[in-house]
């Protein structure tokens, strides 16, 4: 049959051939999806990342401010935290989204568990039992401007993707 149809110039040359494709997948939809915020959220990484810096840098300043000038810069420091600490969690999330490194990711992971004990060794200082742990405070506090630092370098490195 097939010969017979082509002898007789069936199906026509200048009629295009129909072809049946199926519908993108699901699965496509979302990696299209994905693919187009990936740059976005490693921006925004980049962005939580000097946010939390600068705020780390903050709380050093007020931390000797409060030694060194005034006692009152205490409650300074105890209350400014709370306008950066929500980015720890929000840059694993951007980690992920923005698919950064492995090392991104672990980093960001530890600061949310080093601003964890942070409060931590801060309520320690109330503690009968156990008030020589609050002064892993600052020492900690060391750990997480320095965590918070490679998170940032690895966010510059990697922000174009």
């Amino acid at each position: 049959m097939a010969g017979i149809a082509a002898r007789i110039g069936f199906p026509p040359a200048s009629c295009p051939r129909m072809t049946i494709t199926a519908p993108p997948s699901p699965s496509r939809a979302v990696t299209g999806w994905r693919d187009r915020s990936a740059p976005l959220a490693r921006r925004a990484a980049l962005a939580a990342s000097v946010v939390l810096g600068l705020g780390l840098a903050m709380q050093l300043v007020s931390a000797g401010a409060a030694v060194f000038v005034n006692p009152e810069w205490w409650l300074f420091h105890a209350e400014a935290v709370h306008w950066f600490d929500w980015l720890s969690p929000v840059a694993i999330v951007l980690g992920f989204l923005g698919r950064l490194s492995r090392r991104f990711k672990v980093l960001s992971v530890s600061v949310v568990v080093l601003v964890f004990l942070q409060y931590f060794t801060a309520g320690l200082r109330t503690s009968a039992s156990f008030g020589a742990g609050a002064a892993l405070h600052p020492l900690n506090g060391f750990l997480l401007f320095w965590a918070v630092t490679e998170m940032l370098r690895c966010a510059w490195a990697q922000r174009r993707g």
